[in-house]
């Protein structure tokens, strides 16, 4: 049997019938600078282990490996390791805003990451269910939209009013507790949809101007950021630049998707904004106010990503902006690409962790090929991504996580699966342990790839209802 890792190496020299290292063999680490960032090579020989890495991140890589080693059978002799990731983005997105997780959990998520080789921690923080992170110009952002007085998601009425957010202190602890872990932060700050819970906060972002509360329920609501107003934009400026402070990683996520035109059209200074930059139609609104938005993030030294939505107006230049992709209908994303554009793969039906194993089963998420909808050419990397409408428990959140989240971690350092699906998952249960204290056990085996009649059932129970033709459709065609 191969060696019990997640993810596989990118190149490995072994033999089964070696003799295993002492538990207190010595492991020597040598600098090459020759090396990738996050490469090493890591071999043993005469009850020694020998690592050799360019930076702290590869000299981190192969620790992580070593750890999984130790905790699945043990360290042999004659073990030759040539390894670096295929994708230079490897990342996990958590939902703060429908459900909230505070700064115990999360750390625990990011261990749990860190032994896998995940490297982009994506924190959704803003959202119409709730405004998550402190600002200090705009105040009442968390004083108002930080609290709302219910949770109906799908239709259950958890009877209490739901509430937090986290002060610039976690957020920075948070941030330096990732970096340790060769993690960078992306935050998101949804705009121009998705936005109640600012405007619940400061009547004025809106169009209308009128008073709201945080959302209580799943949905896609109309109350957008008046793109027209010229006080408006200047606020989400001011935000952004208390984000870009806060994190000192590369990116900003600024959202992007699922905002309705209803608002807009009927708003007299988004009208005049469209006459003055001559705008054809609302997408290409969005378009132009995303591309303002990325310049001044680029001011301040970061690179916007916004959801795939937001190529609908045809504005977005790829030396601005990367896109990160879930569902798009009219690959657009694959044109981005082919114009020089980078994108992240997040596909709903492979990558997304909120949906029972029913709809996604562990190996439909192993087998997903990133390359399949945009192409081979322009992927930043792979991201698997868990909403919390449905989420209510930390408990849940991990058992949806994981061991989903894995098959993630191979494809985004392996490229491509090196090894059987059998040999992944007898890897997943040998390294369970890894995945720390205060992280929920994982599903059972027999919980993770159900038969088609169970999984017709998981997923009717989910929806509470007769399934659409769409998801029917997509569950026939991942038999897997």
């Amino acid at each position: 049997m191969k060696p019990l890792l997640i993810p596989y190496p990118k190149q490995i020299g072994f033999s089964a019938g070696a003799p295993l290292l002492p538990a207190d063999a010595p492991v020597t680490f040598t600098y090459a600078p020759g090396l990738g960032e996050e490469a090493y090579v890591l071999k043993t020989a005469n009850g020694a282990v020998n690592v050799t890495a360019s930076a702290g991140a590869g000299r981190f890589y192969a620790e992580q490996t070593l750890m999984q080693l130790s905790a699945a059978g043990g360290l042999r002799e004659g073990l030759d390791i040539h390894d670096a990731p295929a994708f230079s983005y490897r990342g996990f997105m958590i939902d703060c805003c429908r459900h909230f997780y505070g700064v115990p959990e999360l750390k625990r998520l990011i261990d749990a990451a860190a032994r896998f080789k995940l490297n982009r921690f994506h924190w959704h923080l803003t959202d119409d269910q709730g405004w998550r992170i402190e600002i200090k110009k705009y105040p009442l952002l968390t004083e108002v939209g930080s609290k709302r007085s219910g949770s109906r998601f799908g239709g259950v009425n958890e009877g209490k009013p739901h509430g937090g957010f986290f002060t610039q202190t976690e957020i920075r602890e948070v941030a330096d507790y990732c970096a340790a872990r060769h993690i960078e932060v992306i935050p998101e700050i949804e705009m121009p949809g998705h936005f109640t819970a600012a405007i619940s906060a400061y009547p004025f972002l809106g169009c209308t101007g009128e008073p709201m509360e945080p959302v209580q329920k799943e949905g896609i609501y109309p109350n957008v950021l008046c793109v027209g107003s010229d006080e408006a934009v200047s606020f989400m400026k001011d935000v952004l630049g208390e984000v870009c402070a806060l994190f000192p990683g590369r990116y900003v996520h600024i959202g992007g998707d699922e905002a309705p035109r209803k608002r807009w059209q009927a708003c007299e200074k988004c009208a005049a904004r469209m006459k003055r930059l001559g705008l054809a139609d609302y997408d290409a609104l969005q378009g132009s106010f995303i591309e303002e938005i990325a310049a001044f993030l680029r001011e301040k030294g970061k690179t916007a990503i916004t959801w795939n939505e937001s190529l609908r107006g045809g504005c977005l230049s790829p030396e601005n902006v990367i896109v990160q992709r879930w569902m798009d209908r009219d690959n657009l994303c694959a044109d981005f690409t082919k114009r020089g554009g980078s994108v992240i793969e997040s596909d709903f039906y492979h990558y997304y962790f909120d949906y029972p194993y029913g709809m996604t089963p562990l190996r439909k998420a192993f087998t997903y090929d990133p390359a399949e909808k945009t192409g081979a050419q322009g992927i930043l990397g792979v991201e698997g991504a868990l909403w919390t409408e449905y989420v209510r428990s930390f408990h849940d959140l991990c058992q949806k996580l994981f061991p989903r989240l894995l098959a993630v971690a191979e494809r985004g350092w392996s490229g491509a699966p090196g090894r059987s699906y059998a040999d992944f998952t007898a890897a997943v249960q040998a390294l369970l342990p890894l995945l720390g204290e205060g992280v929920a056990p994982m599903l059972p085996p027999d919980r993770w790839d159900p038969g088609m009649r169970r999984r017709l059932k998981e997923v009717a129970s989910f929806f509470k209802g007769p399934l659409s033709a769409d998801t029917l459709r997509q569950l026939l065609e991942n038999r897997e």
